[in-house]
C-alpha cells in the first residue's frame, strides 16, 4: 500500500514524505476529509512541496519523446526505391 501511495506523489511531483506524514498524521486524526488527500488535490493545496525539478525534467522526456516520434514517422513516410 505504501508503495501505492509514494508511486501516486511522485506521478504528481510532490515531495514524497512530506505527501506521506500528513496522510498519516490525518488518518491518525481520523480526519474525515479524505478527497483532500487525493495527490492532485493535496499537491494543489501545498504547493511549496511541488518538485520543480521534477516538472522540467518531464518536459524535456516529452520533448525528446516528441522528437523521437517526428523522426521516426518521417522516416517511415519517406518513399522506397
Amino acid at each position: 500500500m505504501l508503495s501505492t501511495i509514494l508511486a501516486g506523489a511522485k506521478r504528481h511531483r510532490i515531495e514524497s514524505w512530506a505527501y506521506v506524514r500528513e496522510l498519516l498524521v490525518r488518518l491518525n486524526a481520523d480526519d474525515s476529509r479524505l478527497a483532500e488527500l487525493l495527490p492532485d488535490r493535496w499537491a494543489a493545496a501545498h504547493p511549496q512541496f511541488v518538485l520543480a525539478h521534477r516538472l522540467e525534467e518531464s518536459r524535456i522526456k516529452a520533448t525528446a519523446k516528441r522528437d523521437r516520434r517526428r523522426r521516426r514517422r518521417a522516416l517511415a513516410n519517406r518513399p522506397h526505391r
